[in-house]
């Protein structure tokens, strides 16, 4: 605008000096109706100055309005010569003042009012925390939202919230405006009841639904799939073994559950993640074969052996007889802390579901391959005394593998005291006499083995003379048990 042009807007139009004309001015005046405070007029703009706009209010006057109110968020003005404005009326004495911005608020007030009444969401953006809730604007006006309002579950993060827009219930609305409380949460919960009715349909056993797990506790999590609650037990998050579900599963997370058991007349639903994983059995064939060493984590133990997981889902049972004595107590110690152990693969049966585990061999790193002894129906084989029992001495052969040799066979005098001549530790040489239950039941011979040792010992001397007679052959004889005994 030309500087000319600025000083002629500013300028206020004044009525031309003459008696009758000031006259009839002045009577128009006070006989014109009368603005009051408060009152809402409308007009038409007539000048636009620096700091003012001058707008005609149809015969009541000329007032003024300032132009900062009437400017956009990039500070362009909105209105125009010629424009039809409402304002209200905020100043009588010395000159007509409008405030365009109290109208505004008055009609947002009233608005709210009605939205209050009659139950409809407004839309609010969160604007800021404030103590116990969040500051939301709605319809321009300044509302609170208390924490335990703004969601269903529990807000741990407040800053997520801000400057997101959501749709909000309104509960509670002042008469002058100064107190607006607004509520999301009872929008959600609306809109979880309606879910809910429709996901109650689709609730039947072997269900695949999605959901979204809303707390987890140390014996499973509750997700909710649809506006109902179900329990994802800790035993239906995976085929692994974990105390507590919070191992795998978090607050807010997505996830794909199968519906167990549902019970309507309860409400009570159970869900199960590990379902949907697949039989963790599927992997043993291409993962582990036996003689094999692997590592595994001690789930549990009972009083006949320790439980090991060799894979995801998958337990093999190191068994108490391939335990040393007076073992398992530490054992338990170890699962209770779920450490791992190096086991070695006996044997694998897909069928039963059955894996045997024996203590990992000294110097075996996880994959490598301990060999089995050698045996066969005749054979002589050494082994170290694992333990003494009332039928006869526990052989260990390898690892995996042990056989027994009763006590008929153990070549010693009757009544001897087997457990005090052979503690655990002490080498034997043994004949096989059987082998059962495909190498796992190995039947043995001290006796036959140490008659096998004297006919070669004897072979090794030659054939005795005759003229040694009895007497060349007993002393032979004699040397082989000297010989043994040393």
């Amino acid at each position: 605008m030309a500087e000319s042009e600025k000083e002629s807007a500013d300028k206020k139009p004044e009525p031309e000096a003459g008696g009758d004309d000031f006259a009839a001015l002045l009577a128009a005046e006070e006989t014109r109706p009368r603005l009051e405070v408060g009152q809402n007029t409308t007009g038409r703009v007539v000048q636009i100055g620096s700091d003012d706009v001058f707008v005609d209010v149809s015969g009541k006057g000329e007032a003024m309005i300032a132009r900062a109110e009437l400017l956009d968020d990039e500070g362009k003005l909105t209105v125009s010569v010629g424009d039809k404005i409402e304002a209200m009326v905020v100043a009588t004495q010395g000159e007509l003042r409008l405030s365009r911005k109290l109208v505004a608020g008055q009609r947002a007030r009233e608005m709210l009012q009605v939205a209050a009444s009659s139950g409809l969401p407004v839309e609010g953006k969160v604007a800021g925390v404030v103590k116990g809730g969040f500051e939301v604007t709605v319809a321009g006006q300044r509302a609170f939202c208390p924490f335990s309002q703004i969601d269903i579950r529990r807000v741990d993060d407040q800053a997520s919230y801000l400057n997101q827009v959501f749709p909000f219930r309104l509960i509670e609305v002042s008469e002058d405006g100064r107190r607006i409380v607004v509520s999301r949460r009872r929008i959600l919960e609306e809109e979880a009841a309606l879910a809910a009715a429709e996901t109650r349909k689709l609730l039947v056993e072997g269900a695949v639904l999605q959901g979204h797990v809303s707390s987890v506790t140390s014996f499973g999590a509750f997700v909710d799939v649809g506006g109902v609650q179900g329990l994802v037990h800790v035993s239906e998050v995976t085929h692994r073994r974990i105390e507590d579900a919070a191992e795998l599963v978090q607050p807010g997370q997505a996830v794909t559950v199968q519906v167990l058991k549902y019970d309507p007349a309860k409400g009570k639903l159970s869900l199960s993640m590990r379902a949907l994983e697949g039989d963790p059995w599927a992997a043993v064939a291409g993962a582990l074969r036996a003689r094999q060493v692997v590592r595994g984590r001690l789930a549990r133990v009972v009083e006949f052996g320790a439980f090991v997981e060799v894979l995801p889902g998958v337990d093999g049972l190191l068994h108490v007889t391939e335990l040393p004595r007076g073992s398992l107590q530490k054992l338990k110690e170890a699962a209770r802390a779920r450490e791992e152990v190096s086991v070695l693969i006996l044997e694998i049966d897909l069928g039963k579901r059955r894996i045997s585990l024996a203590p990992a061999p000294e110097g075996l790193a996880p994959g490598d391959e301990a060999p089995a002894a050698e045996l066969s129906v005749g054979s002589v084989v050494t082994g170290k005394v694992e333990e003494v029992k009332p039928f006869g001495v526990v052989l260990r052969l390898a690892p995996g593998q042990t056989g027994v040799i009763p006590n008929n066979e153990m070549a010693t005098p009757r009544g001897t005291d087997h457990a005090r001549e052979f503690p655990p530790g002490t080498e034997l040489s043994a004949e096989v006499v059987a082998i059962e239950a495909g190498g796992r039941k190995i039947r043995l011979s001290r006796a036959r083995a140490e008659k096998r040792e004297e006919r070669a010992e004897l072979e090794r001397h030659g054939k005795p003379e005759l003229t040694g007679g009895l007497s060349t052959l007993g002393e032979l004889l004699k040397q082989a048990q000297q010989k043994r005994k040393r």
